[in-house]
């Protein structure tokens, strides 16, 4: 975000100059139809189970891990489950406790990614039609 400094707040901006730089974007979720729809997956919550599921080697990563690679606490990404999962009646991945030390992991079920997929899917036909819309469509 551009910071204006006093001077700039006393002069009035240039009209057009301001016009220049109005754009777009588009933001969507996955919401899930029940009795009410609730939005299960943004963007945020997509990149925690990404992060989840794409790792480095065969074994899956611990809860702790994937949340810093998304800049979360590790109690915010539980969070992040334990909503999809009371939201859809079906949680988005398997753990196992580890012991004194850690050693616990997640990894997405069959349901997570679905979710993941879908929506990675799904951002990448709307990219498209960012694009479209950009070539096509002037805000006067």
């Amino acid at each position: 975000m551009e910071k204006h400094s006093s001077e700039n707040l006393d002069k009035e901006p240039n009209i057009e100059n301001l016009k220049k730089k109005v754009g777009f974007g588009i933001k969507f979720w996955l919401e899930f139809q029940d009795n009410q729809r609730e939005n299960i997956l943004g963007s945020g919550w997509a990149n925690l189970l990404e992060s989840i599921y794409v790792t480095n080697n065969i074994e899956p990563k611990s809860l702790t891990q994937a949340a810093k690679e998304c800049g979360y606490s590790y109690k915010y990404a539980w969070n992040i489950l334990n909503k999809i999962k009371k939201r859809t009646g079906k949680s988005p991945v398997e753990t196992k406790k580890g012991g004194i030390g850690g050693g616990g992991w997640v990894r997405l079920n069959e349901w997570g990614l679905y979710l993941m997929k879908t929506y990675k899917n799904l951002l990448v036909e709307l990219q498209e039609v960012e694009k479209k819309l950009e070539k096509t469509f002037k805000i006067d």
